[in-house]
């Protein structure tokens, strides 16, 4: 309906039309009209912005308090057009002793609606709050209510049902009781506010509720001006304005010691020099290095010094090569004899060929690439283009991927390998692309960024590139086709490249779009590093030569794609948000430090757990409570899987990561009860919008109380009590506990009965083996042994339990394995004992021994151990402690025993029975494969995070339908 739209008046037009755009996104792409008084040149600066005129509008807003009389009076005009399914949203300005509203009103209303809902609110911080729960929107109000401090009635009206907000978000005086709600309207709203009794119930709720408003109306307005900021040097700067004059590159700049200093060598870096990426600027020295010596860019070049040199390394040409890079020539041969010096020297694992297609290069090229080994020469006898020789080679391309690479870049150790194992990261990736940088060091690209007029961005040119924003693999729009990988098949399919954009430029950008198109997704993989030396083959004078090209394509490309590019904020807008367009949702993931999945089953954990966000369509960032160092080994995977982490000199302590960024979670997940303890307050103050889930692991007390148990430690008893007493402290405090154990959850059942708590069994890839009974023997157990419950389980086996095994199995061994062996451990270690330490592969230790074992005689929570080895298909013999919690039946999945004799009993039936092995080796994968899999994880993530929502909005479990 085209009703008049009102931000509130005063408001200079161009913030107005700021709010306006803003308040779009909030709404989430529906159509809006904003109803109410205005001034002029506001109701011309909104009336601007198509999309909150639209005629379908699902939703109707009365934004400012409005009197009966003035909501009377435009009431007809309001509600004329109102679609049938669409909800009206009108607030009405009272006092206190109003309580009721407006009879008249309300009858106005009920005449026309069939449901007309109401809810009592006093605006806070000139904030009107609805949860997301009500059609998707959150209301906030763009100007000040007319009276001081009044009450508003919020109607919501529909010729449907409306599911009302619950009262978590609604701060009433005191005293002050909502008027009751109609008897009729009960059968249509799911959840109803009690008539009394309200205050009460929100008495405990009122100071977050005050804070979570003021958060909210902070953040909201922070956002407004800083679109507002964008705008107007946008206006100012012309086209021109890039990344580096925004709201990141606002921090100080920090050292990079491998760039800034030229005789700086790894082995001479401190723990905290290392940068993500060194490894791209010693390959830059490399190349430096080799063209140096052969003066490759001198006059008088040594050829063929150069050729015999890459000719020694023997490039790879597998006969089935997995991978076609194809790279098209045209002049400067040293340049390209450096990229093939840098592909003759790579050691990534990934097989592949080379397909050269010189373009007839003035230089001569073709001639003296004749004579590299294995080279696929294309050489052509007259200059037909970048565009036509790319599409050339590629019909010769027998790889299951086509990689484009320019002649003028120098790849990086890893380039290749990331880009490949990029397609099974992101199933529907359809096009991935390199990291860019110049030989100094700055970054080029970070992927691209399309706006709506078609122009684009290399997006953080010449900034930092080890940003944590730079080093994350996530979705763009394009990638430069300096070096970008394809399915062969889908290049064929979409035709190659389009000849419209010949000789060259934009036919990358058009790509990509073809490929989003055909319903595959782009995606930019920071690991993949490549040194380009920008400009070396076409220049950068745009007025001139092929570079004149690129401003006549960009032409082209708005022409074709503008229908698709209309979602695209103008050139230069948010470019921090328009980067990360894909990004709908984040979730923040912390524990103490990176996770290290091959020295504790936690680790592996955290890794699942922050994937399985990411099936559900968040963005996952994951911080440290206490280690930033950035340990390339730890996080470079996180990187690679599209999970943005923290890290030093970046970020360099949690309070500082959440003040600057705590505002734009959705949720929040945090492991174990020493870090929670340490980061609550800053959550509660920085990130109050966002649920928190504590995943506990397990009952940190639990295991002290066993442990104190065990020692008969009255010191150790006192202290698992004022541990008990501080973690359910915790466990009240959060929006949902998660445990892996049911007894656990049975236990905070009593402990604490109304904390919501959520089980999670321990999840695992299922892995399963082909290696049958008979070549395997020994027995194994796998741990970290910073952990006293590993360490007392293998002193245990090894003192008391194999003895007795080796009555009867004189030859059997037990192999210690995992991360971390101390002195106690490595004292074990004899003929028979095996101390492995930490383990690459489990498959070495998993598919070489008969049975598993794990002895546990103190701990709590469930034990990933024992899930890893039956997802491996190993029999388990465990312990009562160690089957804790996980539905495990005794001669069913495991066998369980607790005395030394009992145990090396259970040991001895399951080594020497090939019909027990069997029946316990095929049960324990099925075990896996039911209850412990990534899907039934990700189900029980929805329903943990859906039932933190709900306890944050102080709702009832279920209150929603």
């Amino acid at each position: 309906m085209n009703a008049p739209i009102s931000p509130g008046s005063g408001l200079a037009p161009a913030m107005a039309l700021h709010r306006a755009r803003h308040l779009a996104v909030l709404c989430q792409g529906r159509a809006v009209h904003l109803a109410g008084q205005t001034d002029n040149a506001s109701r011309q600066a909104i009336a601007a912005t198509a999309t909150l005129v639209d005629s379908s509008a699902e939703l109707v807003l009365s934004l400012a308090a409005q009197t009966p009389a003035a909501i009377l009076a435009g009431l007809s005009a309001l509600v004329a057009r109102c679609d049938a399914k669409g909800v009206l949203v009108l607030s009405e300005a009272l006092t206190d002793g109003a309580a009721a509203g407006d009879p008249t009103l309300r009858a106005a209303l009920a005449s026309r609606f069939r449901t007309v809902a109401t809810l009592v609110q006093r605006p806070l911080a000139a904030s009107a709050i609805l949860p997301a729960q009500q059609a998707g929107l959150r209301i906030l109000p763009l100007s000040a209510p007319p009276a001081a401090d009044p009450v508003c009635l919020i109607h919501l009206c529909s010729d449907g049902p409306v599911s009302l907000p619950g009262p978590a978000l609604h701060e009433l005086g005191a005293g002050f009781t909502p008027p009751p709600l109609q008897p009729a309207l009960m059968a249509s709203v799911p959840l109803a506010l009690p008539a009394a009794g309200l205050a009460a119930a929100l008495a405990g709720l009122r100071s977050r509720t005050v804070a979570l408003a003021e958060r909210l109306d902070r953040q909201s307005r922070a956002m407004i001006d800083q679109d507002a900021e964008i705008e107007r040097l946008r206006r100012s700067g012309g086209t021109t304005l890039q990344p580096r004059t925004l709201a990141d590159l606002r921090a100080e700049r920090h050292d990079w010691p491998l760039a800034d200093n030229p005789g700086a060598t790894p082995d001479r870096l401190g723990v905290y020099e290392r940068r993500p990426d060194d490894p791209v600027m010693l390959e830059s020295r490399a190349g430096d290095a080799f063209l140096q010596h052969h003066a490759l860019l001198d006059a008088a070049p040594d050829l063929a010094g150069a050729i015999a040199a890459i000719n020694t390394l023997r490039p790879r040409q597998p006969p089935a090569p997995a991978v076609s890079v194809v790279i098209p020539v045209h002049g400067q041969l040293g340049y390209t004899l450096n990229c093939l010096h840098s592909l003759a020297t790579l050691p990534d694992r990934t097989g592949f060929e080379i397909i050269l297609i010189d373009d007839a290069s003035p230089d001569g090229s073709a001639v003296h690439l004749a004579g590299i080994h294995g080279l696929h020469l294309l050489a052509q006898t007259e200059n037909r283009g970048f565009l036509a020789s790319c599409n050339l080679a590629a019909e010769q391309a027998r790889g299951r991927f086509v990689l484009f690479l320019n002649n003028d870049t120098r790849v990086v150790p890893g380039w290749l390998d990331a880009l490949v194992e990029s397609f099974t990261r992101f199933p529907r990736a359809g096009l991935v692309g390199s990291k860019l940088l110049y030989p100094d060091g700055r970054l080029q690209e970070a992927g691209g960024i399309i706006w709506r007029d078609g122009s684009a961005w290399n997006d953080g040119r010449d900034d930092d590139p080890n940003r944590p924003g730079y080093c994350v693999a996530r979705q763009v729009d394009y990638i430069s086709g300096c070096s970008i990988m394809l399915p062969t098949a889908l290049w064929r399919s979409l035709g190659g490249f389009d000849r419209l954009f010949t000789p060259a430029y934009c036919e990358d950008a058009d790509l990509a779009l073809r490929v989003r198109a055909a319903g595959h997704e782009v995606w930019y993989q920071p690991l993949s590093g490549v040194v380009h030396y920008e400009g070396r083959t076409s220049g950068t004078d745009l007025t001139r030569g092929v570079k004149a090209y690129q401003v006549v394509n960009a032409r082209k490309l708005y022409l074709r794609w503008r229908d698709a590019l209309a979602g695209h904020r103008p050139n230069g807008e948010a470019p921090l948000r328009e980067r990360e367009r894909h990004v709908q949702r984040r979730a923040l993931v912390i524990d103490a430090t990176a996770p290290t999945p091959r020295q504790d089953a936690g680790s592996v954990t955290a890794i699942i757990t922050m994937q399985l966000f990411q099936r559900l369509g968040y963005k996952v960032h994951y911080v440290p409570q206490d280690n930033f160092l950035y340990q390339p080994q730890h996080i470079a995977p996180l990187q690679a899987q599209g999970i943005e982490a923290a890290y030093a000199p970046y970020d360099i302590g949690f309070s500082q990561y959440i003040r600057a960024h705590g505002a734009q979670f959705d949720v929040v997940l945090v492991f174990r009860v020493t870090i929670l303890e340490r980061v609550i307050e800053d959550l509660r103050r920085h990130a109050p919008q966002a649920p928190i889930l504590f995943h506990n692991m397990d009952l940190h007390f639990l295991r002290m109380e066993r442990q104190a148990e065990a020692d008969n430690d009255d010191l150790a008893r006192k202290e698992a009590a004022d541990m008990r007493a501080r973690e359910l402290d915790l466990i009240g405090q959060v929006d949902t506990t998660i445990t892996h154990s049911t007894y656990e959850r049975d236990l905070l059942a009593t402990l604490a009965p109304t904390a919501p708590v959520v089980v999670w069994p321990f999840m695992f890839p299922f892995h399963g083996t082909d290696v049958p009974f008979a070549p395997r023997h020994d027995f194994c157990f796998l741990g970290g042994y910073t952990h006293a419950p590993n360490i007392d389980a293998v002193v245990f086996m090894a003192h008391e339990v194999m003895p007795l095994i080796w009555r009867h199995e004189p030859d059997a061994r037990f192999i210690i394995a995992g991360a971390n062996p101390g002195p106690e451990v490595k004292a074990l270690a004899s003929a028979r004992i095996v101390v492995t330490g930490q383990i690459e592969d489990l498959r070495d230790v998993f598919d070489a021994a008969r049975v598993f074992v794990c002895p546990l005689r103190i701990g709590a929570g469930t034990k990933g151990k024992v899930s890893t080895a039956m997802a491996y298909g190993m029999p388990v013999v465990t312990t009562t402690c160690g089957a804790e919690g996980m539905d495990l039946s005794d001669g069913q999945e495991v066998l369980i025993a607790d005395t030394a004799a009992d145990f090396a009993a259970a040991c001895l039936r399951v080594y020497r029975s090939a019909a027990l092995w069997r029946r316990l080796s095929k049960a324990g994968q099925r075990l896996v494969q039911d209850k412990h899999s990534l899907q039934t994880g990700q189900t029980i993530l929805t329903t943990a995070i859906e039932t933190a929502l709900l306890h944050k909005l102080g709702l009832a479990e279920g209150a929603m339908g």
